[in-house]
Order: structure tokens, then sequence, then C-alpha cells
């Protein structure tokens, strides 16, 4: 027993909307759980597999798969229809020629916008939150309106506030209701071309399956957990600006960090986040084989997991999520003294510096730090004291009058 929750048996999952999904290919079937292991739902997909999904994404309407398939890797999209799972789109994608092809993580760029005015049934000019991510031919999905109705629909032509489809709407939408709709696939593939020494990041056309474009790097290697998620702009700050942004992110396992690399841009990441992925000798890292973010929770697909300062495998060799979260908070305080070392005289000090960062190793302001040190003759002069912008609260500690190694403490709380 090592605090199972969802159980699965395999190594895919997606968080929706407080359900766990998970393909499993022996009972060709997508299973929707609850949190605590309940089968929810189990929807019979359409069509048979052979070999197990190693990764499952979902894009607000459809439900993504990645498989080994032949000589390659496949990915199948999937959408929910009368309670069957069934097969829309299939892009295989072999070996031979100028690619090779080894993956287990995998992700869909998608965005969720909004209805900026009431339209009526019938309409084919709609007035929308942002479609500056939109091109022509792309599939949006309209809703569900608060009727329940649900409309995909072929864009025809977008601007920053507009999106023109092709034909007309079938219900009426109002002001806010959901639009939402798929960009590109990002395939983290062990080689580059054919070069296994390096892996890639390949750019995929969701709407054809054809290669757009591979950019190499050695932090796309062996890479077992994908997802992509629009970080709220309370996590990551413009560093000219100091304003909060949105970052639109594809977020990806290595090591013990989540990094969120702009799709616009693989040249710059908007961040990391650390995570406590870690066996309790400190040093081997549990691996993670799936990952979904879900409003401010981040899941994580283990077998293991270290609790109270003790790691164990799961019960049953099952698949159970891990958390982390988007939530800043405290992960590291580090001191420093200067000078560090002092005459025993009871006269001089030394400028003691703590710095305190968050799980994106970004500063954190305002909080109180409370210094101590363990010198019955020695003395700090100020406690607590507040970080600043960047993340920095000072003191003095003041000389006993004993020789000896003196163990200054900080610490601070994290509400």
């Amino acid at each position: 027993m090592a605090y199972e929750n969802i159980k699965l048996r395999k190594r895919n999952f997606v968080a929706v909307g407080g359900y766990f999904y998970s393909i499993d290919e022996e009972l060709d079937a997508l299973v929707m759980k609850t949190d605590d292991a309940t089968y929810a739902f189990t929807y019979p997909l359409d069509t048979a597999l052979t070999q197990p999904i190693s990764s499952l994404e979902h894009d607000g309407y459809n439900f993504w798969s990645l498989e080994q398939y032949g000589n390659g890797v496949v990915i199948r999209r999937w959408y929910i229809n009368n309670y069957i799972c069934k097969l829309r789109d299939m892009f295989p994608l072999l070996n031979g020629g100028s690619d090779t092809f080894s993956s287990t993580a995998f992700t869909v760029e998608h965005y969720h916008e909004t209805f900026a005015a009431d339209e009526s049934a019938g309409s084919a000019n709609l007035s929308i939150s942002s479609g500056a991510k939109m091109q022509s031919g792309y599939t949006i999905v309209m809703g569900p309106n608060r009727h329940g109705q649900i409309q995909e629909a072929t864009v025809n032509s977008a601007g920053v506030d507009f999106v023109n489809i092709n034909g007309l709407t079938l219900y009426d939408f109002e002001t806010g209701d959901p639009i939402s709709f798929y960009k590109r696939i990002w395939l983290f593939n062990d080689y580059y071309g054919n070069d296994g020494t390096i892996g890639a990041l390949y750019e995929i056309n969701a709407y054809t399956g054809a290669i757009i474009s591979k950019t190499a790097d050695s932090s796309f290697k062996d890479i077992e957990a994908a997802t992509f998620y629009t970080v709220p702009d309370t996590v990551f700050k413009d560093p000219i600006s100091g304003a909060g942004y949105t970052a639109h992110s594809l977020c990806y396992v290595k090591g013990t960090n989540t990094i969120f690399l702009n799709p616009d841009d693989l040249n710059n990441s908007h961040g990391a986040m650390t995570m406590d992925n870690v066996e309790d000798d400190l040093a081997t890292v549990i691996p993670i084989y799936d990952i979904s973010i879900f409003e401010t929770n981040v899941y994580r697909l283990q077998l293991k997991a270290t609790y109270f300062g003790h790691t164990q495998d799961f019960a049953d060799d099952t698949y159970n999520y891990q958390l982390s979260t988007l939530n800043k908070f405290i992960t590291s305080i580090s001191l420093r003294a200067n000078p560090a070392i002092l005459p025993a005289n009871g006269t001089n000090t030394s400028t003691i510096t703590a710095i305190v960062k968050d799980q994106f190793n970004l500063p954190i302001e305002g909080k109180l730090v409370y210094f101590t040190a363990d010198d019955p003759n020695g003395q700090i002069l100020i406690t607590p004291a507040t970080t600043n912008a960047l993340g920095i609260a000072t003191t003095a500690y003041r000389a006993g009058t004993s020789a000896r190694i003196v163990r200054i403490t900080a610490t601070a709380q994290q509400g």
C-alpha cells in the first residue's frame, strides 16, 4: 500500500473535468475513472488495438493517442459518439527514407477561446475572443451552449476578433460559450532523422499528418511524458516589464523538471518547474510515464512514489498519479554569509543573506524570513526580514565570544 488512487493498468492517461481517462488495448476501451479508482464509465473502441498506448491527450473535444505501429509509430484521433469511442484520423509515421521513429511522448497544440457576442443560429461570421491563432481549414468546436449543443465547423477565415466558418451555425450561442480548436502535433522522437545519438522535436500537421519541421536537441531525447497547457498569467512574468503573461506551452518532463516550451519559438522556454519524483536516496529519479494538467493541478503518472521519506511501489503494478501544482510555493531557501569567518570578540558582524525561490526557480517577494543562530553568545540583529523583488531577505549576525562553528537557519512560512 503506497497511497494508490486511480489504479490504472496502462501507462497512459489524461485528466478532463475531474475524471481520468485511459485507453486499455486489452479491453479495447476508453476507461473513465474517478480519483478513487471507481470506474465511472467505459467507452468501447470502434477500432481494435494490438499495441499498448504510450501517451494520451485531449484537446477539449477529441482524444489523441500514440502507439508503436509496425515499423514506426502511429497517432490516432478519437471522439466519443453515441457512447462509443470512434476513430476519426490515423497518422502513421513509418521508418524509412530520411526518418526513424521511436517515441513514447507527444502532445497536441490546442486552444480554447469564447464567443465575444451572442450569435444566432444561421450565422457564418462569428465574434470571438481571439482568432489570431486560427487558419483557414482548421476545425473548430463550438459549445456546448446552455442547452448542451455542440457543433463542429471548418474555418474559412479568421482575424483578431472574428472567425468566418464554412456553412452556418445550427444553434444559438451566447457570449462566453466555448470555442476550441487544435493546431499542430508535437512528437518527441529519439531520432533526429536517422541519427539516434540526439533526439528531436517533430512538428506535424494535425490535419494531414505531414511533417512540417524537426528540431534537434539532446533535451528532446528519451522523453516519456508531455502535454500542452496554457499556463495562467500568475506563474511567469515578462523579464522586462515584470507583467504576468499567459504562456501557451509544450510541457515535457526531463528528469525532475517539467519544462514549458514556447511552441512559437522553440529556442525559448517560458520556464521550468521542479518536482519531487525522487526516491528516498535523494538521487534516483522516479520515471513519469504520462503527464496531464487540469486547472492548477499537475498530475504525474508513476509506478512508485516517495512518502514521508520512504519510497514504495504501487500495489498490483498499477499506475497512479502524484501531484504537483502551478500555484507558487517556497521550495528553496539558500543562505550566504559575508564574511564567513569572524573573530570571537563579541563585536564583529557578518551580513546574512537569504534567497527564497519557488518551484519555478523564481524569486518570491514579500515573504517573512525568520533567522536563528545556535550560538548562545552570538546574536541575530534583525528577524524577521522581508524578501524583496529578487527574493532576498537580509540580516546580520554579531559574533559571540567563544570560537566555534555557528549554524544559522532561515525559515519562511508558505502562507
